[in-house]
């Protein structure tokens, strides 16, 4: 969906041209899928910041890899790859580009990646947050047994976790000559993967708020550009994010708190589960990509919400709001769990949509920012608007306005899981 400024902007929102980019995709396909080749890439774009260095980080364990030399033939790619990734994340047409929900054969990427390897994809929208997938996972990676997944995207935090503990696949550089040459400068030298022995970035993206202009104008409510004016709307048509991290983050910057896990205390969590207890106890939600259905069945007027959904997925009165507090930043990352049984085909996977023309058509569906080079070139080639969208591309005063609650020490982790519980009753 092509994005503009509002006709009457609020600052720090966008809002959905009349002129949907799913009718534009929609028009492409019909001359087929080169018209997708022709274009695509990434922003050279800072989009995250690094953790503190005094927060305890997970970091990667040593890579013991038999020298590091292309096998002789390359292997044959084995299939299906199974490939588990969240909801809107993906370049989507036809009906299923207008809904939002991936269907087989609904995008460009995988079909031309089928087409490439003759191999199938079973990609499926299986994650809706971290926790809840990491638990689905957990019992078979701490027994070193297969998780039935070659290739999960997940968050900083999750995938540091995940890698830090041994159950993670080492990616063969020379298996992903796209991604060492195409990966984004700002996303390298992690400290919990430094040189990307274990991971590489799906995309980028920033939570803030979410609103539908008709539904508060219908109400006689303000746009809420604040996060103070967004806990002030009726709580039981607002909702708040299954990801912990992103609702007390949020919840911090909105008492006047840094969002920094090197100065936040237990105390400073507290504060945020008391300050959002009063609504809960008035009707507040707590929803994962599902916020997306209950925008379009009016059930939630206002809520937390992840930057490019409602540009790939929401109404064309669906904007998202750079809060005046600030947004959280994180990057979701692709990682092939220990045992994948088709390990060389997520490789491929990976080098896949490392091309920048690949790049820039999966970002001209899914609005986030891409960790790939080249996207602000090719894009043009398909979108010219979104080469300059604030959403893909942040600005210089949005990136001020980054903050990053992602590692968490020990005890901050218990303390944000039980007063999170608490609030959402398990």
């Amino acid at each position: 969906m092509t994005i503009r400024q509002s006709e009457t902007p609020e600052p720090g929102s966008w809002d959905v041209a009349d002129i949907s980019r799913r009718r534009f995709l929609q028009g492409s396909v019909l001359v087929g899928f080169s018209a997708f080749l022709a274009a695509c890439a990434g922003s050279t774009t800072p989009t995250s910041s690094e953790p503190p260095a005094s927060i305890f980080i997970p970091t990667a364990p040593p890579v013991s890899l038999a020298p590091s030399v292309p096998p002789t033939p390359l292997p044959a790619p084995t299939g299906p790859l199974k490939f588990a990734n969240w909801p809107a994340y993906i370049d989507l047409v036809g009906s299923a580009g207008d809904n939002g929900v991936y269907a087989k054969g609904s995008s460009p990427t995988i079909e031309q990646f089928k087409k490439k390897y003759n191999v199938d994809v079973d990609y499926v929208e299986a994650i809706e947050d971290n926790k809840t997938f990491y638990a689905k996972i957990q019992a078979q990676l701490q027994a070193g047994t297969p998780t039935g997944w070659d290739l999960i995207v997940i968050t900083d935090w999750l995938a540091a976790k995940v890698i830090s503990k041994g159950w993670a696949e080492p990616i063969i550089p020379e298996d992903v000559p796209n991604a060492v040459a195409n990966l984004v400068d700002s996303l390298k030298n992690r400290p919990w993967d430094a040189t990307n022995a274990y991971h590489y970035p799906w995309q980028s993206g920033m939570t803030g708020i979410g609103y539908n202009k008709k539904s508060l104008a219908a109400a006689g409510i303000a746009i809420p550009t604040s996060l103070a004016q967004l806990w002030a709307i009726k709580a039981d048509k607002v909702s708040f994010l299954t990801e912990s991290r992103d609702t007390f983050g949020l919840g911090l910057l909105k008492l006047g708190k840094q969002a920094d896990p090197a100065t936040t205390t237990t105390d400073d969590l507290q504060a945020v589960h008391d300050d959002i207890k009063p609504l809960v106890d008035a009707g507040l939600i707590f929803a994962d990509n599902s916020y997306l259905n209950n925008f379009a069945s009016k059930k939630t007027w206002a809520a937390m919400v992840w930057s490019g959904d409602l540009a790939s997925s929401g109404g064309a009165d669906d904007i998202f709001q750079v809060p005046d507090e600030g947004v959280m930043i994180w990057t979701d990352n692709m990682v092939i769990p220990k045992g994948a049984a088709n390990k060389y085909t997520a490789e491929l996977m990976i080098n896949f949509v490392y091309d920048p023309v690949v790049a820039a058509q999966i970002e001209d569906y899914v609005y986030y920012v891409c960790p790939v080079k080249g996207a602000d070139v090719e894009i043009k080639k398909i979108d010219a608007a979104a080469a300059t969208n604030p959403l893909i591309f942040p600005t210089p005063d949005i990136q001020a306005k980054y903050h990053n609650f992602q590692f968490l020490s020990d005890e901050l982790e218990t303390s944000l899981d039980e007063l999170y519980l608490d609030l959402t009753g398990g």
